[in-house]
């Protein structure tokens, strides 16, 4: 039986909607989905998928992919903050609830009617709109042997720099593998902005990744890439409000004790100063000048 590709939008609910695109192989195999858009304000992913979901035809899969375009696609053409219409990130709701809010609804809609199908699950991200970071990805660190080992081989499939076991439990990938679904999260980008390069490195990352799990028959062999595992990351949010002076970039590796940045108010009076408390990389961080007590201010692999 030949395959097919099919255009359509999943409804979440009354005005909650993921376009998507699903392609059947011509040839029998697994089910893996491609995500992005879960925050609607990282764009390479998104674009990415588009092009990929436009592109592949079903001679060249293996099995069956399903191309999630934009999962907060609302919140991308409003170009409102990263949350739902609700307010709440997604990505903080897992496992939802069936009759709660748009966030709610959408994260139970993901766990019931999309990871149960999954074979492998591939979650494209960016940094958030004030966020610079260097491309890297996240692997499941707290799902089963078997599932973490999965999820660090799709890591290595990808040709960023560095990867990091994450021990989340909250969030699609990090679910997915609560419910014994091998995910990762590729990270490309960030601020707010994309870049045709970046569009083509996240595309040919996704290709290399269907092909080392067995979703691609274009005759071409996978490539495991020299990937720096980072077994643990901190995530850091500013203690204070004011003005975020950061000492390092994104991609810059720290010691231990060295200052990663300042939060002064206003007036130019330091409220605070951050120091690395182990060596490691600088994986994101806030590039905006403001910063609000309690929100994403530097996040580290840690060697």
């Amino acid at each position: 039986m030949s395959g097919y590709k099919k255009r359509f939008t999943l409804c979440v609910s009354k005005g909650v909607s993921i376009p998507a695109t699903l392609i059947k192989g011509d040839t029998p195999g697994g089910f893996m989905a491609v995500s992005a858009g879960v925050h609607s304000r990282e764009y390479v992913g998104i674009r990415a998928v588009t092009r990929m979901a436009s592109s592949l035809t079903p001679g060249q899969i293996k099995g069956t992919v399903l191309f999630l375009h934009c999962v907060n696609y609302e919140g991308f053409i409003k170009r409102t903050p990263d949350t739902m219409t609700d307010g709440l990130n997604l990505n903080s709701v897992f496992p939802g609830e069936r009759h709660g809010s748009a966030a709610l609804k959408t994260a139970d809609f993901l766990c019931r009617k999309i990871i149960p199908r999954c074979g492998f699950i591939l979650d494209l991200h960016s940094g958030g709109f004030c966020e610079q970071l260097v491309p890297h990805a996240y692997f499941q660190g707290t799902s089963s042997p078997e599932v973490s080992r999965l999820s660090k081989e799709m890591a290595l499939y990808s040709c960023v720099p560095y990867a990091v076991r994450s021990e989340a439990e909250n969030g699609f990938y990090s679910y997915a593998g609560q419910l014994s679904v091998p995910a990762i999260i590729l990270e490309r980008g960030g601020c707010g902005l994309w870049s045709r390069e970046e569009v083509s490195l996240d595309i040919k990352d996704t290709l290399n990744i269907l092909r080392g799990m067995g979703f691609l028959n274009d005759g071409k062999a996978p490539r495991k890439h020299p990937v720096r595992i980072f077994e643990k990351g901190k995530y850091i949010n500013a203690p204070v409000s004011g003005c975020w002076l950061p000492k390092k970039n994104a991609g810059d590796f720290i010691s231990k004790g060295e200052v990663l940045g300042e939060i002064q108010d206003i007036y130019g009076r330091v409220l605070h100063t951050e120091y690395a408390g182990s060596p490691g990389v600088v994986l994101y961080q806030t590039a905006s000048l403001g910063i609000e007590k309690g929100s994403p201010m530097i996040a580290c692999g840690l060697l």
